[in-house]
């Protein structure tokens, strides 16, 4: 992989029944569910979703939970979506570029930007239709931040297609279910396991992304396959082109394997709502992200959170990564980077139409040899977002967030110092978003 930044893009808790959602390869922070806009959802619906992977808070985009017999399933496994993210972003230092500095979700600030709209259709597993389907198209300035640092094949000489085309494939995978055993086996482009964050804001808690979400990888491409285990545990395995990679970065794929352990939800008592659950996940990544296959120059990197909801209506999270890399290093030195943050989500409001969340976000993040962002640094960073969710179609958001960078010559870009050898960029930036998003979705 590239030495430039691989800085990509949360939690999620159990959505209520009714909420037609799509499962989430990555953990999600987003706002939970409207509980008193369940009411009177048949049979039929998408009912009491639940994400492919356990999420921290409700994602707009789980997977409907399965009865336990077979022929209670669901008997509608298609989903098609549309959705646009927009926002508006204030930046302290004023950066003649507009460029929010390793940020991929949100790239652009002090201007209206379209940062990302798109098209899914999914086919989810169930009785009788084992197979499974993904496809999904996407644009704006936050694809085009995500996608920066993709090889181009044949190098210089390389023309016509490459990233410039597959930039704009979100999702495209097929596979299928093994109907006894559980055992999942897919191929295609797939959303990363790996840290807490979702690529599509309205998946998260708050709006921007952490710097540890911003580094691993947000979509994957190559093969895996998930083995569900008694006691709530399910193993992972995959083989993929890199550490975040449409193309082949050499001859050589990466793996990545996963555990993760689910208790069950357990109702809560009144005069609280819903239900108590706790979910732990591990992934560990490995291998060639260079010309050099040798074990030693190996990327390997491990990822750990883990979820709590308390309830419908307040739940926590946490996430911390470490990973080593010799990258080609002369000197025999392997780099470092070790970093994560917590998340706590609470809803404030709530009626049949709308529903308000609060949400904070501390972190903090150590590129010790600039292998990951370019500098040599920590960086410290707060977020405080409100969430407002109006008829499950439109979410209005406000949120401001602090970065502070350890960098002697600063990191943040500001007035007219836009390149990352500038002296005298910023070790401090202020941020505020005002955010728009909308999606329609349908079951058939």
């Amino acid at each position: 992989m590239p030495t430039a930044p691989l800085i990509a893009c949360l939690l999620s808790s159990p959505p209520a029944v009714g909420d037609a959602q799509a499962p989430s390869e990555r953990v999600e922070i987003a706002p939970v569910a409207n509980a008193d806009a369940d009411a009177g959802t048949d049979d039929d619906s998408p009912a009491a979703a639940s994400s492919e992977r356990a999420d921290p808070n409700t994602s707009p985009d789980p997977a409907p939970a399965e009865p336990s017999s077979d022929d209670a399933k669901p008997k509608r496994g298609w989903q098609a979506e549309l959705f646009v993210d927009v926002a508006w972003g204030f930046n302290s230092n004023s950066p003649d570029n507009h460029v929010y500095r390793g940020m991929y979700t949100n790239p652009r600030t002090n201007e209206l930007a379209v940062n990302n709209v798109g098209a899914f259709i999914r086919h989810r597993a169930r009785a009788g239709e084992p197979w499974i389907f993904e496809l999904g198209f996407h644009a704006g300035a936050a694809v085009d931040a995500l996608t920066s640092g993709e090889p181009i094949p044949g190098g210089d000489d390389g023309k016509f297609a490459g990233a410039e085309v597959f930039k704009h494939i979100a999702l495209g995978n097929v596979g299928v279910e093994v109907p006894k055993a559980k055992t999942v086996f897919a191929a295609g482009v797939f959303e990363g396991p790996m840290g807490i964050g979702s690529f599509w804001t309205r998946n998260n808690w708050n709006y921007t992304t952490t710097w540890e979400s911003n580094l691993v990888p947000y979509y994957l491409a190559g093969a895996k396959i998930v083995q569900p285990l008694p006691s709530g545990f399910e193993l992972s395995g995959w083989v993929v082109n890199g550490f975040q990679s449409y193309a082949d970065l050499n001859s050589a794929p990466s793996g990545l394997v996963g555990l993760s352990w689910s208790r069950d939800p357990t109702p809560v008592s009144s005069p609280r709502s819903g239900t108590t659950a706790v979910t732990l996940a591990t992934h560990v990544y490995f291998g060639p992200e260079g010309t050099s296959l040798a074990a030693k120059d190996w990327l390997v990197y491990s990822d750990t959170w883990a979820i709590y909801d308390f309830d419908d209506h307040f739940s926590i999270a946490a996430v911390w990564d470490l990973g080593v890399d010799r990258a080609g290093r002369a000197n025999e030195l392997q780099s470092l980077y070790t970093g994560g943050a917590v998340f706590a989500r609470g809803t404030v409001f709530e009626s049949k139409h709308a529903k308000l969340d609060l949400a904070v976000r501390p972190e903090a993040s150590l590129d010790r040899d600039g292998r990951f962002f370019g500098v040599d640094q920590w960086l410290i960073s707060g977020t405080g977002t409100a969430s407002l969710s109006l008829y499950d179609h439109l979410m209005l958001r406000a949120e401001y967030r602090f970065d502070h960078s350890t960098a002697t010559e600063g990191f943040f870009y500001q007035h007219e110092l836009g390149s990352d050898d500038d002296p005298g960029l910023a070790t401090d930036q202020h941020t505020v978003f005002l955010a728009l998003t909308g999606w329609w979705d349908v079951w058939f």
